[in-house]
Order: C-alpha cells, then sequence, then structure tokens
C-alpha cells in the first residue's frame, strides 16, 4: 500500500474541516486537487472515508479511525524528525506546552532567565481553565500539537512518560480581609454559616477533600463555586469566603492568605511532567523539565 505523507496530511485538514473548499484554502491548493488526493486515497484504502452531502463531507466510523490513525503517524513523524536533529545539538526550536492557568504565570515571571540560557528556544503556551479537562484530552500530545503537558494524575497509556514535577499541599484558607468580619473557625464543624467556596467540577471534588467530608457534608452549602485555580486564588485573596487552595510560598510569605487549620494535615497532590515517549532524551525538553522542577518549588510545603 503506497501513501504519500503529503496525502496524508490533506486528509487530516479534510477530515478536520469536513470542507474541501476550507481545506484547500487552509493548504493553499484548488478544491479540485484537494477532491482528487481524497479519491485516490480512499481507492489505496479500499474502504470510505467520507459520506457527501451538500454542505460538505462527514468522515464514515473507517474514516474517524483512519484520521486518528494519521494524526498519530503525522504526529510522530514531525516529532521524530525534530528529535533526530536536537540530540547532541544545543537546545533550540519551539517548545508546545499545555497546561493549567496556574501554571503559566510563574512560567513566565522566571522565562527570562530560561531564555538567557538558552536562547534559541521559544514557546507556545496553550491553557486550559479546567485542568481536568486537560487530562481527558491529554492524548493530543501523540498528533503533535503539544510537546509536553503538566497535569495531577497518571495516565494509563505506555506511550507517555510521566516523571513527578512537583507535590503541592491542598490547605485551607481565608484571607485577613474576610477574617476581619467572620469568627475564625476552630474546628470543620464552626464552617457552618460561613461562606465556603467550592471547586464544582466533579473531577475536581479531589480538592475540596479537606472542607468536604462525612462530617461536614450535612451542613455544608457552597456559597461559590468555582472550576479553576486562578479563580479560587483570587476569591480567596479578595475576602470572599473560604475554600482549599494550594499552598504558595508568595502568597503566604506576603499574608494574603491565613491557614485555617494550621495542625490539619497536608491533602497532597502530585503534578507530573507529561511527554511522549519520542520526546525521550529530547535537550530541549530536560532544559525545560530542569527549569520547572526550580520554578515550582514556590508549591512546595516545607
Amino acid at each position: 500500500m503506497n501513501f504519500s505523507l503529503d496525502g496524508l496530511r490533506i486528509f487530516i485538514v479534510v477530515g478536520r474541516t469536513g470542507n474541501l473548499s476550507a481545506a484547500a484554502k487552509a493548504l493553499g491548493m484548488t478544491q479540485p486537487q484537494v477532491g482528487r488526493q481524497m479519491a485516490n486515497l480512499e481507492q489505496k484504502v479500499d474502504m470510505p472515508l467520507f459520506v457527501r452531502h451538500s454542505r460538505g463531507l462527514v468522515l464514515t466510523k473507517q474514516g474517524r479511525e483512519f484520521l486518528s490513525l494519521c494524526q498519530d503517524v503525522v504526529g510522530q513523524l514531525a516529532q521524530g524528525i525534530r528529535l533526530i536533529r536536537e540530540k547532541d545539538s544545543e537546545p533550540e526550536g519551539r517548545l508546545n506546552l499545555v497546561s493549567g492557568t496556574g501554571m503559566i504565570d510563574p512560567i513566565l515571571e522566571n522565562i527570562e532567565a530560561f531564555s538567557q540560557k538558552f536562547p534559541k528556544i521559544s514557546f507556545r503556551f496553550s491553557t486550559v481553565i479546567n485542568i481536568y479537562q486537560l487530562i481527558t484530552n491529554v492524548y493530543q500530545l501523540q498528533i503533535g500539537d503539544a510537546d509536553i503537558a503538566v497535569i495531577p494524575e497518571m495516565v494509563s497509556d505506555a506511550r507517555f512518560n510521566q516523571r513527578l514535577l512537583f507535590n503541592t499541599s491542598e490547605r485551607i484558607y481565608a484571607s485577613p480581609r474576610y477574617l476581619e468580619s467572620h469568627p475564625l473557625p476552630k474546628s470543620l464543624k464552626d464552617l457552618q454559616g460561613h461562606r465556603v467556596i467550592f471547586y464544582g467540577d466533579e473531577r475536581q471534588q479531589i480538592h475540596n477533600k479537606q472542607i468536604m467530608n462525612e462530617d461536614t457534608a450535612s451542613f455544608l452549602q457552597p456559597f461559590i463555586t468555582l472550576t479553576s485555580g486562578p479563580s479560587m486564588r483570587t476569591a480567596l485573596i479578595n475576602g470572599a469566603g473560604i475554600g482549599c487552595y494550594s499552598y504558595n510560598r508568595d502568597i503566604m510569605a506576603k499574608g494574603l492568605l491565613v491557614d485555617i487549620f494550621p495542625d490539619m494535615p497536608d491533602h497532597v497532590i502530585p503534578y507530573y511532567f507529561t511527554y511522549h515517549k519520542r520526546l525521550e532524551g529530547s535537550p530541549k525538553a530536560e532544559a525545560f523539565y530542569a527549569f520547572l522542577k526550580d520554578v515550582t518549588k514556590v508549591w512546595e510545603r516545607p
């Protein structure tokens, strides 16, 4: 079976857009050229990849499976070529990182020092508001849209490498501003009557673990429900209520938040530097991992 790489790339664009005209525009080709490529590809694979209709094209079940395969193959080839170029040379090229919104700020605050040491590395940062959406979509790493993800969960796929980046400690916090007008709770039972802020997404419930348990579930009702760490930080610092948030050395040093129950054990959540196995040994990935290990110390509780 003889496939051209260009033919597979064209198919990926057509499969994503579902429209020959839009695909041709994106590829800098004419619509008849793209149409002939797709007809030729269907003939070579000997199966229907699309259902044609008046508004464009819809992938068949076989077409969807073939698209996933093509994305993986083309992505692996592209990243593999980059890795071959990079090995045994000075780290260079673009590094694509996808993470939750809370990870980007400390990176940007320290990126100048990294760039001075590795001036040939450039970046593309992609963020998701809810980091658990990222875990669900981490498989974009297999098609070359991202090189690295930072996520708080292990993925059960042998194609990925994961290295512990840091452990964050979830604590129960309120701001001095909030505590000026509300009594300091002495126990979890004292939270009754307080404005309690919760993480609302089902997979984020792990972050509510210290504040929500069998003893408090019967009387605690959320005053505000949020779906991102930065939103929780903003709400807490501005005195909106009491809630769980990851320990942050800088926030605590500035006195922006008060640990409500300092004797309560930490709820530790590990975050992992996640990448496809084909990037193993990449000089730029190794350099960036070392950089992130240093940057994320801000979340390591003494």
